[in-house]
């Protein structure tokens, strides 16, 4: 898990602009559930849903879309979220 974690921590330093970040998100799923001890994805998407007021039926219908096709909102959201401010990666975003 440690190389994996380092594995992506250099990857985010080439993230730069949110057209980075949607495309980290594509190409990097393993990066959003890297942190076994936590669950900062499911914590991510309770903040997303609360940030764009979405209703418990909305947010199934994302947690349903395949991993590409998820808004690219939601895509910068979760880089900012798990990646930049996500415990398991602490230092990345500085």
């Amino acid at each position: 898990m440690t190389s994996d974690i380092e594995y992506y921590k250099q990857l985010s330093k080439m993230v730069s602009t949110n057209h980075d970040k949607i495309n980290f998100f594509d190409q990097n799923q393993k990066a959003f559930y890297v942190d076994i001890y936590s669950d900062s994805w499911s914590k991510m998407m309770e903040a997303y849903a609360k940030a764009e007021n979405l209703s418990s039926e909305q947010l199934n219908k994302i947690e349903e879309m395949k991993w590409n096709e998820m808004p690219e909102n939601l895509k910068i959201f979760a880089y900012d979220f798990c990646i930049l401010n996500g415990f398991v990666f602490t230092g990345v975003g500085k």
